[in-house]
């Protein structure tokens, strides 16, 4: 990964837009970088500070299994894009380039404040819409999945979000350029991962205007008074005008998660379980506008309420829950946390070649292989029953690949022996395990 951008020292300036604009302003898409992906200092950077401060206020760290579960999203989400990246943003190219109003300037510093404020906006209602639309919900439910609250859900994202949130941006393509919606999505995201933690109640007079830990650990929250609420991403000013902030109140507990709790860590059956509910829901409904509005109205709705189902009778988490945590070994939480390690350096690897020097099987097969080990991982954290024999094949399809296929010219010499090390001894270990069955 080219990290030429990702200085975490000014990232973290530009966390609170307080660095200097013209480090973001480009004159068109060819030379954005992907700063979101690019950002992998300044989010372990904050991962670091956030554990240092859980220790000093004598909190727990955060599980290992959740944690690992919410980076392999992030990992999913990027993985998903090397092969649909710029197509979530084809209706908004489409408009600027046929009908914008006025061409606007790309390098005024007023300017690009003034669309950082705009695509806020338009962010509110993204993200209040994947919340009181039936279907986006079901993309946008995985964000809400953790039942922790800490960065690493900052990055927990939707393998589909940005395809079918991007209609709420459409009207900014009349006279916003496309590359400062682009930039402004991105450090939006940027900001968005350090709200995700309980270490920080409050950033003083500026809680009035900006998101804030504690505001977002309200919309995180299951318990009635925390649904549908809070849905600012950097200002919480649009909560406050359209009716839907919420206050943080120390003495009330939040349960965190969804209110029909998945449990698993297997993060390709959290990105997708909830489309079956989706289905079922528009499948028990009689006559067409229900099944219709069962669809496009609120997860809560049902025939007779309201859009959004809020009219005392929705289901909420009432109390304390447990959280489901599967205990497994320090060894194999060893073993886990080393195979992700690889996992992660294998996608960085596969990022950083060109396109012009890889083909679309091979990226196709790489993405398959990451995915793969991704949802083995997820699998051993839950102890299903046959995860041991599944990591087995995994380790061994990768072995014969190092081994007898063709060679690596992206990966070095002491790379790949260290790869059929990792992977020979895994293969081993798991043979004997599941023989022992």
């Amino acid at each position: 990964m080219n990290f030429e951008n990702a200085n975490t020292t000014v990232l973290l300036w530009d966390m609170f837009y307080l660095g200097n604009p013209h480090r973001h302003m480009y004159k068109d898409i060819k030379h954005l970088p992907h700063i979101y992906a690019q950002a992998w200092p300044y989010f372990l950077t904050l991962l670091m500070l956030e554990n240092g401060l859980r220790l000093w206020q004598r909190k727990e760290i955060p599980r290992l299994n959740d944690s690992i579960t919410s980076m392999s999203h992030a990992i999913l989400q990027e993985c998903a894009k090397l092969f649909y990246r710029g197509s979530e943003h084809c209706l908004y190219f489409w408009i600027y380039n046929n009908y914008k109003i006025c061409e606007l300037p790309w390098n005024s510093v007023v300017f690009w404040y003034f669309s950082a404020i705009a695509v806020d906006f338009c962010y509110y209602w993204m993200h209040r819409a994947s919340h009181e639309i039936h279907i986006f919900w079901a993309q946008h439910q995985v964000h809400h999945s953790s039942e922790e609250f800490n960065v690493t859900v900052g990055i927990r994202q939707s393998v589909f979000q940005s395809l079918v949130g991007i209609v709420c941006y459409a009207p900014l393509a009349l006279f916003v350029p496309p590359v400062l919606l682009l930039v402004h999505q991105q450090l939006s995201l940027l900001y968005q991962i350090w709200i995700h933690t309980e270490t920080i109640t409050t950033i003083g007079p500026l809680d009035y205007v900006f998101n804030t830990p504690a505001y977002h650990r309200v919309h995180h929250g299951s318990n009635l008074y925390c649904l549908d609420k809070n849905y600012g991403g950097v200002l919480i000013i649009w909560d406050r005008i359209f009716g839907t902030f919420q206050d943080f109140y120390p003495n009330k507990p939040i349960t965190y998660g969804l209110v029909y709790q998945k449990n698993a860590f297997n993060p390709l059956s959290l990105q997708f379980f909830y489309n079956l509910n989706l289905y079922y829901k528009w499948k028990s409904m009689k006559g067409w506008k229900n099944k219709l509005r069962s669809v496009i109205k609120g997860p809560s709705w049902i025939p007779g309420l309201s859009w959004t189902g809020h009219d005392g009778r929705r289901a909420s988490v009432a109390g304390h829950r447990k959280k489901y945590d599967v205990k497994i070994s320090y060894a194999l939480k060893s073993y886990l946390l080393v195979h992700f390690v690889a996992v992660v350096n294998g996608y960085f690897t596969l990022t950083t070649i060109p396109r012009s020097e890889i083909n679309i099987t091979c990226m196709a097969i790489s993405t398959f292989y990451i995915v793969w080990s991704l949802t083995s991982i997820g699998l051993m954290f839950e102890k299903s029953s046959w995860s041991k024999c599944f990591e087995c094949s995994r380790c061994l399809t990768m072995f014969v690949h190092l081994i007898y296929l063709e060679p690596q010219p992206f990966l070095s010499e002491l790379t790949i022996v260290v790869y059929q090390s990792l992977m020979g001894l895994s293969v081993v270990v798991w043979t004997i395990t599941c023989l022992m069955r």
